[in-house]
C-alpha cells in the first residue's frame, strides 16, 4: 500500500499521522499486566488482596524464567505489598525492577474525573519520595476510563513522567482517535505528554486466538467451579498452534494498517483470560513469544514492560507524532450521578479537608496532616473508576451488589464524618483562650456574606442579634397533631414543624481566614428589580447595575429523560451512532408559592409534581443588596430499577458565550478546549462555571453536583458540534449504566446551586471554594 494511501486513510479514520520509515508492523511488544478494578470481579477487600498477591507471583515467576516480564498497573497494590513484606522480599522486588523484568506504573488507581486538585497531588505523592525512587516509575497507565484530567496529566509530569499508555474501554464511551494511535499531548503551560492510545487491557489475547477461553464471564474469585488457566490453555508453543495463532495475529495487524496505523511497532498489552479484569500473571506468556521468535515467525514479538514498551515506541516514532492540546473529558462520568448522596457526602469531606489548610488554625501537628493525607487517599479511592460489580445493575439487591456498593460508599462517610470531627477540633483549640461566647470562623479564601445557623437548643441564654428563626425538629418529643410533621417527614418519629429550632445570624463580609465574635446584621429594606410568572416564582431578577438579569424563565425547572421502547438497558448501545429519539422527556409541573421576607433575604418555596417522584420542592433564596440567588432543590425519588436520568435547569441570559469550566483545578472551555473526538455530551466539573462576557460574569457554582451538560438533557447521543450554552443543565442524577454503578439509589436528596454576577472574578475556584463553603460556628 502507497504511503499517500495509508496517510489518507488515516486522516479519514479520525487521526492525523505524518510519514514515518516503516510501512508495516514489524515488531509486537506485549505487556503482561493485571488490570485494577477495585470491586466489580470480587468485593473490593478481596480484590486488594488478590492483587497484593500478584506480586508475589510475578516476583517467583521472574525468578523462574529471566525471560518473563510483569507490570503492575496500579501503585497502590504495589503499597498494599510493600507494607506486608519482609525485607528480604522488598529487595527481591527491587532487583527485578533494576534488571528490567518488572515495572511500576506511576498512577495507584484508575480514576473518574472527579478527583479535586489536592487529591491529584496526593495520587502523585502516594509512597513516600525515597520509596517512588527505588520503585523507579517511567510511566503511567490508566485503563478501562474514557478520559483522562489534564489536572493528572500537569501531575505526571511535575514527577517526571512524561508518557501515559491509554487502555480504555470503549464500551458505553469511546477514545477520540481511531486506535491503536499515539500523539503528544501539550499542556497550557507547554510540556507535552506522550500518550500511546492502545487497545484495551485484555486485548493482546485476541491478536493471536479466534475465541475467548473465559468462562462466566465475570466470576468471583471464591466461585470454585471456576478456574484461572494454565500452561497449555492458551498461547499454546507447538508448532501448528503457533502457525496458526500467527494466521490471526497477520489478519488483525493487515487490518490496522488498512485502517492507517502507520508505526513499525505495535504496543500491546494482555490480561489474563480468568475474568480479563483483577487476573493473576501468565508465565507461560514468555515460553510463547520464546517459542515464535525460534521458529522466525514474523512479526517480531517481544514480551516487555509496559514502561520499556512506550519508551521504546517513543525512541522510534515520537518525532513523527501528531500534537493536541486540550481537555479529555470522560464518557463514563455520567455513572457519578447513580449514587448521589454519596457523592455529595465526598464533596463535603472534600470541603472539610481544604478548610483544614486555612492559616485560621496555624500550622497543624503531625498527627492531623497524617489524618488528612490518610481521608485524602479514601476520597481518591471514592473517586476511583469502580462503583460496582459487574451484575450491579442486574442484580440490585444481592449481598454482592450491597457489599461491594457499602464498600465505596463507606469511604465517602467515613471521610465527612473524620474531616468534620477534625475541623471541630481544630476549631475549639484554635479559640481556648478566647473569652467565652459564639464565634464565626470563615476558613475561605475570600470574604463570606450570608447566614450562619445556631441551634437554638444550644443556646444556654437568650441570644442577641438573631435576624430570623427557622422550624425544624425537636429530637426526643412526640408529636401530637399531624400539624407537627411537614410532609416531608416519612418516619414520623419527631415533631419537625416547631418553631424557632434554628437562629440565624446574617454574616456580612467576613474576612477570609478570620475569626469574630457572631452578631446579627442590620436589616435592610432594598429589593431588587422581580418578575414573577403567574404562580408567584421568579422568572428574572436584576440589581442595580447590572444591565441583564441574572437569569431568565426556567431557573431550577426539573426534568427528567427515561428510554422509550423495550429493552431499555441497551439504550446506550442503540443510540452510539448518534441516533435520536430513542429517549422521552417529562417536565415537573409546579404549583402556588410561599414567599418569605427576611431583612436580607427573599426565599420563595414551590412544590413540584413529577411522575417519578413521590414529591419535589424548589426554595429560591435572593439576596437584597448583593446580585446572587441559591436554589435548593429536594426532591424524593421513587424507587425504580428502570434507567432515567433526572436535571435541574438553570437558564442564563449568556447566549452565545460559552463557560469556563474546571477538572481537577485545570480550567477549560467546553467543546473548544478539549481533544477532539472526546465527550462533548456531558462534562465533569469541580463544582463551577464562569461565564465572561461584556456585561460581567455569571458565576453558578454547585455544593453537590460534579456533572453538567448544555442545551438540553443529554443521555449519550455523542454530539460532534458544540452545543448553545446559555442553559445550563445540572445532572443530578442517572443510572442508565448497565453494570459497575449504582442502580437504584432513590428517597430522599437534596441539591444546592448558587448563582451570581460579578464585574470580575479574578480567582474563579477561590470564589466557588468561598460559595460553598459554611463557616464554622463554636461555643466557647
Amino acid at each position: 500500500m502507497s504511503l499517500l494511501k495509508r496517510l489518507l486513510i488515516s486522516t479519514l479514520a479520525g487521526f492525523a499521522i505524518l510519514p514515518v520509515a516503516h510501512a508495516e508492523i514489524g515488531r509486537i511488544d506485549i505487556f503482561n499486566l493485571s488490570h485494577m478494578d477495585i470491586g466489580f470481579t470480587d468485593h473490593p477487600a478481596v480484590t486488594r488482596e488478590m492483587q497484593r498477591s500478584y506480586i508475589d507471583l510475578a516476583l517467583d515467576a521472574c525468578s523462574a524464567n529471566p525471560e518473563y516480564r510483569w507490570t503492575t498497573e496500579s501503585l497502590l497494590a504495589v503499597t498494599d505489598w510493600w507494607q506486608s513484606a519482609p525485607a528480604a522480599r522488598r529487595e527481591q522486588l527491587l532487583g527485578a525492577i533494576g534488571r528490567g523484568q518488572i515495572a511500576i506504573a506511576a498512577l495507584p488507581l484508575n480514576n473518574a474525573p472527579t478527583l479535586d486538585r489536592d487529591e491529584w497531588l496526593q495520587m502523585l505523592q502516594w509512597v513516600p519520595e525515597d520509596l517512588w525512587n527505588r520503585l523507579q516509575p517511567s510511566f503511567a497507565i490508566q485503563d478501562d476510563v474514557n478520559g483522562f484530567p489534564r489536572a493528572g496529566a500537569v501531575q505526571l509530569l511535575d514527577h517526571g513522567i512524561h508518557r501515559l499508555f491509554m487502555g480504555m474501554n470503549s464500551d458505553s464511551g469511546g477514545p477520540p482517535f481511531h486506535r491503536p494511535t499515539a500523539f503528544w499531548w501539550k499542556m497550557p503551560d507547554g510540556r507535552r505528554l506522550l500518550v500511546y492510545l492502545g487497545d484495551s487491557y485484555p486485548m493482546g489475547y485476541s491478536y493471536f486466538h479466534d475465541s475467548d477461553w473465559r468462562r462466566g464471564p465475570v466470576p468471583h474469585v471464591a466461585e470454585t467451579v471456576y478456574r484461572p488457566p494454565h500452561a497449555g490453555d492458551f498461547f499454546k508453543t507447538d508448532e501448528r498452534s503457533l502457525r496458526h495463532a500467527q494466521e490471526i495475529c497477520l489478519k488483525r495487524l493487515r487490518s490496522l494498517e488498512a485502517q492507517g496505523y502507520p508505526y513499525f511497532t505495535l504496543v500491546l498489552p494482555f490480561t489474563n483470560q480468568w475474568r480479563m479484569d483483577s487476573d493473576p500473571p501468565f508465565p507461560p506468556l514468555a515460553d510463547f513469544v520464546s517459542a515464535w521468535n525460534r521458529l522466525g515467525l514474523k512479526p517480531e514479538l517481544r514480551l516487555v514492560t509496559g514502561a520499556v514498551a512506550v519508551q521504546q515506541f517513543e525512541a522510534e516514532a515520537g518525532s513523527s507524532l501528531p500534537e493536541y492540546s486540550g481537555e479529555w473529558p470522560d464518557w463514563w462520568a455520567n455513572g457519578e450521578a447513580s449514587a448521589p448522596r454519596e457523592v455529595s457526602a465526598s464533596r463535603f469531606a472534600k470541603a472539610y479537608l481544604r478548610a483544614l489548610g486555612s492559616p485560621v488554625f496555624g500550622a497543624l501537628d503531625s498527627q492531623a496532616t497524617t489524618m488528612i493525607e490518610g481521608l485524602r487517599k479514601d476520597l481518591c479511592l471514592f473517586d476511583e473508576h469502580s462503583w460496582g460489580g459487574a451484575n450491579s445493575v442486574a442484580v440490585p439487591d444481592s449481598a454482592d451488589t450491597i457489599g461491594q456498593f457499602m464498600e465505596k460508599a463507606r469511604l465517602a462517610y467515613r471521610s465527612l464524618a473524620l474531616g468534620e470531627w477534625l475541623q471541630a477540633k481544630l476549631a475549639r483549640n484554635r479559640l481556648r483562650d478566647a473569652s467565652p461566647g459564639f464565634y464565626v470562623m470563615n476558613t475561605a479564601p475570600l470574604p463570606h456574606t450570608g447566614w450562619v445557623a445556631v441551634p437554638t437548643r444550644a443556646m444556654r441564654v437568650e441570644a442577641s442579634g438573631v435576624d430570623h428563626y427557622e422550624p425544624g425538629m425537636q429530637p426526643w418529643s412526640r408529636p401530637r397533631t399531624p400539624a407537627d410533621l411537614s410532609p416531608e417527614n416519612d418516619p414520623a418519629v419527631f415533631p419537625d414543624t416547631v418553631p424557632k429550632q434554628t437562629a440565624e445570624f446574617w454574616v456580612e463580609n467576613l474576612a477570609p481566614n478570620s475569626v469574630e465574635l457572631l452578631k446579627g446584621g442590620a436589616p435592610v429594606r432594598e429589593t431588587p428589580e422581580l418578575v414573577k410568572d403567574p404562580w408567584g416564582w421568579p422568572i428574572s431578577v436584576r440589581w442595580k447595575g447590572m444591565g441583564r438579569p441574572l437569569f431568565t424563565q426556567g431557573l431550577g425547572d426539573f426534568l427528567s429523560v427515561r428510554p422509550a421502547g423495550f429493552a431499555p438497558r441497551w439504550t446506550l448501545a442503540d443510540m452510539s451512532g448518534g441516533k435520536h429519539g430513542q429517549v422521552e422527556e417529562v417536565s415537573a409541573t409546579a404549583g402556588e408559592v410561599q414567599v418569605v421576607e427576611t431583612g436580607h433575604t427573599l426565599i420563595y418555596k414551590q412544590k413540584f409534581v413529577h411522575p417519578r417522584l413521590k414529591r419535589g420542592t424548589r426554595t429560591l433564596e435572593i439576596w437584597r443588596t448583593e446580585p446572587r440567588v441559591q436554589l435548593t432543590i429536594t426532591i424524593y425519588r421513587l424507587s425504580s430499577d428502570d434507567p432515567e436520568s433526572f436535571y435541574v435547569a438553570f437558564p442564563l441570559p449568556v447566549q452565545g458565550v460559552l463557560p469556563r469550566l474546571s477538572e481537577g483545578g485545570m480550567p477549560f472551555t467546553p467543546f473548544e478546549d478539549q481533544l477532539p473526538g472526546s465527550c462533548r455530551d456531558y462534562f465533569a466539573i469541580d463544582g463551577w462555571a464562569d461565564y465572561a462576557t461584556k456585561d460581567g460574569h455569571w458565576f453558578w457554582v454547585s455544593r453537590d453536583v460534579p456533572l453538567v451538560t448544555f442545551h438540553r438533557p443529554e443521555v449519550w447521543s455523542r454530539r460532534t458540534t458544540p452545543a448553545p450554552a446559555d442553559r445550563l443543565l445540572a445532572v443530578i442524577f442517572n443510572n442508565f449504566w448497565y453494570t459497575n454503578f449504582v442502580g437504584n439509589e432513590n428517597g430522599s436528596m437534596e441539591f444546592q446551586f448558587d448563582l451570581l454576577w460579578k464585574p470580575s472574578i479574578p480567582d474563579p475556584q477561590a470564589l466557588a471554594n468561598t460559595v460553598a463553603s459554611e463557616p464554622v460556628v463554636v461555643q466557647n
